[in-house]
């Protein structure tokens, strides 16, 4: 899930950019947005059942009509929202404000002292031109949502979440995954996928996650078993270090 980062003063056009931003990015993926919505708060709405709930200390109170949900979470945490998003499949998370955090952001007008800025006063071209550039998150429950999405019915699929302890070094990663990826591929008709979370821009335990789909069970299995032996040396090594 690629965060994109919008900030700038009130009354700089944060909202209308991001307006339009929103249907093109909806052409290549579910779009996830987070206001920052400042000091003054939110007021829910006095006498409704959901906020009679939520301040009755529910850790969610959500209400269904015909069209739309709402969701009122005990939370107020950027990082584990954007991780709900994650988790949802959604795949582009706009955050509007949160000036002071060090992601990769677009600045709206003028936002002295910000950091970490790759467009300034864009279009929203721009922006998908600089799409890659932007902090990817990844969750293990949107890593295997986006599996399952690829992986056509009736295939087999796969998904290996596994926990780094310590800190292995992220050419020796590198290194595992090419390993890993040219056995695999060697095997048949399979796809398979990789993700190291290391030293992330936007923190979290370091993880290493394996996404494989094919036809054939057999191929998962043997797959299975080329991971295996591979993680099994990587957790070998770090003890005998």
């Amino acid at each position: 899930m690629r965060v994109i980062h919008i900030a700038g003063y009130s009354n700089s056009g944060k909202t209308t950019f991001i307006s339009a931003l929103i249907p093109e990015l909806e052409k290549h993926g579910p779009v996830g947005v987070i206001k920052h919505i400042g000091h003054h708060g939110y007021s829910l709405p006095e006498g409704k059942d959901t906020t009679r709930f939520f301040e009755a200390g529910a850790a969610a109170s959500a209400g269904i009509d015909t069209r739309k949900s709402i969701l009122i979470l005990q939370e107020n945490d950027l990082e584990r929202m954007l991780g709900i998003l994650c988790d949802t499949g959604v795949q582009y998370a706009v955050v509007e404000g949160f000036k002071e955090k060090p992601y990769p952001k677009v600045v709206i007008g003028n936002v002295p002292g910000a950091s970490n800025v790759i467009l300034q006063d864009p279009s929203v071209e721009d922006v998908l031109a600089h799409i890659d550039d932007f902090s990817d998150l990844v969750t293990p429950e949107g890593f295997s949502k986006e599996i399952q999405q690829g992986c056509c019915p009736g295939m087999t699929n796969f998904v290996l979440t596994f926990p780094l302890q310590g800190s292995s070094p992220k050419e020796q990663m590198e290194e595992l995954i090419r390993e890993m990826d040219e056995k695999i591929r060697n095997l048949g008709d399979i796809s398979a996928r990789f993700e190291y979370r290391g030293n992330s821009k936007i923190g979290g335990q370091q993880r290493f996650m394996i996404g494989v789909c094919t036809p054939d069970p057999r191929i998962a299995i043997a797959a299975g078993q080329v991971i295996t032996d591979t993680l099994f040396r990587l957790v070998a090594s770090d003890l005998d270090g």
